[in-house]
């Protein structure tokens, strides 16, 4: 056979065999994603294109390559340990043996409310068993406390020697009268009982005060207190001589200084 009908014949097969490899390509691609089709083609068309034939250019992206968005870095938790929280109360041992330790200290508690002014204090609190004394507050600002009689506790006396503790700080006056003056002016449900060292109408020192004469006390406390910020130093003669106007009669022979003494307060330095 010449030699020219050999390459003929020879480059009709290879056709034939490229027609029928697409063919067959053509159908796969048919069955693939797009995607890959089209990677599939583009490699077939390099390595028929042969060795010496230049690969095709990347193509360059049309923008800025996006970043994905990254979540929230979590920061570690900082701790502020300032220790264990002081306590309110310094129970004496005999508050802790007394049948009446836990009516003490909720009368304690509910008085402290109307305190701000202790709020974070430790307060020791104690037994008063002089005779004739219903409490005591120390003026020690480093060491405050309240001592009180179980069978006779009053609001008011609490508020007493509370007010007592603020005297040691230098927030109030220093003076028995002062201090019932400014605990009468911290509010009408402290009192309870009649303050033992302002002078008042026979009127109010009769038993237990009523709610109505409980807020008269207290507002004509926190007038009086106003009046002395004003400058007056007569404020608490103007407080009882406006007491024994408003609820009628003369002040008698025992709120005059004359005739048997009231149960005092005690005071502890």
């Amino acid at each position: 056979m010449p030699r020219p009908a050999l390459l003929k014949r020879l480059l009709r097969m290879l056709s034939l065999r490229k027609l029928e490899r697409a063919r067959r390509e053509l159908s796969l691609a048919s069955a693939m994603p797009p995607s890959r089709a089209a990677r599939r083609a583009g490699a077939l068309a390099i390595a028929d294109a042969g060795a010496g034939a230049a690969p095709a250019p990347h193509r360059q992206p049309s923008g800025p390559a996006r970043r994905r968005p990254r979540g929230a870095r979590l920061l570690e938790q900082l701790s502020l340990d300032l220790g264990p929280e002081r306590p309110r109360w310094t129970p004496s041992r005999l508050v802790l043996r007394s049948p009446h330790r836990e009516r003490i200290l909720e009368y304690l508690e509910f008085a402290r409310r109307f305190f701000p002014e202790l709020e974070g204090v430790n307060i020791r609190v104690g037994l008063a068993q002089k005779r004739g004394v219903l409490g005591w507050g120390s003026l020690d600002p480093e060491r405050p406390g309240v001592w009180v009689r179980p069978r006779q506790l009053q609001l008011f006396t609490i508020a007493h020697e509370y007010t007592h503790l603020l005297q040691a700080r230098g927030l109030v006056p220093r003076g028995e009268r002062q201090c019932d003056l400014w605990a009468l002016a911290r509010s009408p449900l402290l009192i309870d009982s009649p303050p033992n060292y302002l002078k008042l109408p026979r009127a109010l020192r009769r038993g237990r005060p009523t709610n109505d004469q409980a807020h008269a006390l207290c507002a004509a406390a926190r007038e009086s207190i106003a009046e002395r910020a004003a400058g007056d130093r007569r404020y608490l003669a103007r407080f009882e001589a406006a007491l024994a106007e408003s609820f009628g009669g003369r002040r008698d022979a025992g709120a005059s200084g004359i005739g048997p003494p009231r149960t005092p307060r005690g005071t502890r330095a």
